[in-house]
């Protein structure tokens, strides 16, 4: 909370509160703003509460869906753990098959070449005595009786290379289903996942709106309270007086001839009526604003009569000058109060004084009103600019 961002809406109910004085302590269009408001926070914190509420309770279903998810996989249930057993039983029996018709293969390309070896006429001195007619005629019947095995054994290594391919058309279907199922799986993990962490998000971020609203609760409550506080004072104030004899503004030259009003602390103001404020908010400043340094003391600007004198929460002493013709001076920021409600002061009166902290420098607000409505104040006051 900042003397920038509440001291106009604090000045602005101030204002209407000091016309009327002598009336019993009524709400002000302010403080009810300020009540709507708080109303408005306090639906968008539990809305905030709930979103955040309903987004815990989907990360906790989505958890246990990812454990379940986990636990089908550890126990083996899963599809993807059948097919890779499915697929590591193919692959045991092809490679045996493999083995096998290696094997087969290397009988037959010996009893082939043999036979070969046989079947040459006559046969071979190293194998038959080409003088020994007998040994050629044994040889020849070896031969026919060896020709139906060898085609047997021939035909069944063609039948297990049949069964080999058509193994290994299945091996590679499964393999492909199994990768198809783990991608799945893994597509279904990654899901859940980056749903945890967006609903994850989503509730912490649901928690931050609502803390925010919270806070600016409190702060709206304060405002209020602040106000309530200022509207009590203004009544009760002090006693009944009157400005019939003050110079009415109207005819002292506010709008004849310019009367000048004395500058409340010396030098030029930091910022004044219609600047943009520096919070960034959109708004304009609606009076004007001094830094001091060595706590100087604070002159009334012109003659008038004190309404109010007071400390207000967090803003230091107030100070609401009544000038006659509807025109009121807000002086707020000040350490210490040197005039009473009630009190006629002058022109260059001491009235009050800032405190002397440097850091940060305390800072003096002075407004100007007209009925309710903020006064731009260079029509009466006169101060340059501090250069750059």
């Amino acid at each position: 909370m900042t003397r920038r961002v509440l001291l106009p809406t604090l000045l602005t109910a101030a204002g209407l509160l000091a016309v009327a004085a002598a009336a019993a302590p009524a709400i002000s269009p302010a403080v009810r703003q300020m009540e709507a408001d708080q109303r408005e926070r306090e639906q968008a914190r539990k809305a905030a509460l709930a979103q955040a509420e309903t987004a815990r309770a989907e990360v906790a279903q989505l958890q246990a869906q990812l454990a379940e998810l986990n636990a089908a996989q550890a126990r083996g249930d899963t599809a993807v753990s059948r097919k890779r057993l499915v697929l590591a039983a193919l692959n045991v029996r092809e490679t045996d098959l493999r083995a096998r018709l290696g094997g087969d293969q290397n009988q037959l390309s010996h009893l082939l070449g043999v036979l070969m070896v046989l079947r040459r006429d006559p046969p071979p001195a190293l194998l038959v005595d080409p003088h020994d007619v007998r040994d050629a005629v044994r040889a020849a019947i070896l031969v026919r009786a060896m020709t139906p095995e060898l085609e047997r054994r021939a035909q069944a290594l063609r039948d297990q290379a049949k069964d080999l391919q058509i193994l290994r058309r299945q091996a590679d279907t499964a393999s492909e289903s199994l990768m198809t199922s783990e991608s799945d799986v893994a597509e279904q993990r990654a899901r859940i996942e980056s749903e945890i962490a967006a609903k994850t998000d989503q509730a912490r971020q649901a928690i931050t709106d609502a803390s925010a609203a919270g806070q600016a609760i409190q702060t709206l409550s304060t405002r209020a309270e602040t106000l309530r506080d200022l509207d009590q004072g203004l009544t009760t104030a002090a006693p009944e007086t009157t400005a019939a004899n003050l110079p009415d503004p109207e005819h002292a030259g506010l709008f004849g001839k310019p009367k000048l009003f004395t500058a409340p602390v010396p030098g030029a103001p930091s910022r004044r009526y219609g600047d943009a404020e520096p919070d960034g908010g959109g708004g304009h400043a609606q009076g004007w604003i001094w830094r001091t340094k060595g706590g100087p003391p604070v002159l009334a600007p012109a003659e008038a009569i004190v309404d109010y004198a007071g400390p207000l929460k967090g803003f230091g002493i107030v100070l609401i000058l009544r000038l006659g013709g509807g025109y009121h001076l807000v002086l707020a920021g000040m350490e210490t109060a040197l005039a009473a409600p009630g009190q006629r002061v002058a022109a260059g009166q001491t009235v009050g004084r800032m405190a002397k902290a440097d850091t940060p420098a305390p800072e003096l607000y002075f407004e100007i009103r007209k009925n309710s409505a903020t006064v731009d104040p260079s029509r009466w006051l006169k101060t340059n600019r501090p250069k750059g």
